[in-house]
């Protein structure tokens, strides 16, 4: 199937990480036999970047003439003019969520592109989210009607174990400490990196070596190498799609201690290396004392969070959308 992607979500000169996932996704859709074209936003703020490329879109579907229009991100349906091709958006996370401020509200901002997100799965013929919890974030049951979940999934072929003293070594990394991954923006108030402080804070009671370590911005595929250094990994957001940074991990061998946030089904699937605990330091600190967290020589994820089961799914839903 000829399929055009529409989405914010790639990497700029700005954001060089960005989108890796839809990267991923591009890849494994295309190893199935459908062909993706993109049409990727500029990194600029503001809305105009959307208005802007609706040009870029209907020349892409003129020249790609596609059996379906893939959005990606829910704000990025404004840059979709009308078409006569069947629309598919993925709702990823803060397009539905919302993002958080330093007050702990909601910018006046994201509070429209709520709106925005709706207003994209009202045009979509089919949606996907990327956890139940996000799914439930729409506001009528005709929408959620038409949304499927579609979990992130994980790259088995980069993301695997490797032994903890060489990937310390490697990372030169203390290796007698004992390390509490935070593997997200700490800049980002949704991520609560005061909590995770206070949680490691608290497990410094029973263990003395416990050290938090933030990691981020790092190349996507040096990643599997910081999983496989830590100890554990910790969750401490109020709002996330996946996040998918916890099924890396579990894909290397590391156990996850979360908040009750986004993907949640993921913690009773994998129930011996994952704890879920209240967004308190105490509870968090008992939770990873909790786990048996020697470290993992095959990964911990279910196979059927790989990129070539979620393409499968992918397939089924563009096929439900175009009626083929």
């Amino acid at each position: 199937m000829r399929v055009l992607f529409v989405t914010g979500m790639h990497p700029t000169p700005s954001f060089p990480l960005r989108g890796v996932i839809i990267q991923r996704l591009a890849a494994a859709l295309e190893a199935t036999g459908h062909e993706i074209r993109w049409v990727r936003l500029s990194d600029q703020r503001g809305p105009g970047r959307y208005f802007k490329a609706r040009r870029l879109v209907r020349q892409a579907v003129t020249e790609f003439r596609p059996e379906l229009v893939h959005v990606h991100f829910g704000y990025s349906i404004l840059a979709v003019p009308r078409v006569p091709v069947p629309i598919v958006t993925s709702f990823h996370g803060d397009d539905l969520n919302g993002t958080r401020t330093e007050d702990g509200g909601k910018s006046l901002a994201s509070r429209v592109g709520i709106l925005i997100s709706h207003y994209a799965a009202w045009r979509s013929r089919r949606a996907i989210a990327v956890s139940a919890a996000l799914r439930n974030r729409l506001r009528l049951a005709s929408l959620r009607d038409r949304t499927v979940v579609v979990r992130d999934a994980v790259d088995s072929r980069l993301f695997h174990p490797h032994p903890r003293d060489e990937a310390r070594r490697r990372l030169g990394a203390d290796p007698e400490a004992f390390l509490v991954l935070f593997p997200h923006d700490a800049s980002q108030p949704t991520k609560r990196v005061g909590l995770a402080r206070a949680a490691v804070e608290e497990l410094k009671r029973t263990v003395p070596k416990a050290q938090l370590w933030i990691v981020n911005g790092k190349p996507p595929d040096e990643m599997p190498w910081y999983y496989s250094a830590a100890d554990v990994m910790l969750v401490t957001s109020a709002s996330e799609g996946g996040p998918s940074s916890a099924k890396e991990a579990l894909a290397c061998g590391l156990s996850v201690v979360s908040v009750p946030v986004g993907d949640v089904q993921l913690l009773s699937e994998v129930p011996e290396h994952t704890r879920m605990a209240t967004a308190d330091p105490a509870a968090l600190a008992a939770a990873i004392g909790s786990l048996d967290l020697r470290p993992g020589t095959t990964g911990y994820l279910p196979q059927f969070l790989s990129l070539a089961s979620t393409a499968r799914e992918i397939t089924e839903v563009y096929r439900a959308a175009t009626g083929a």
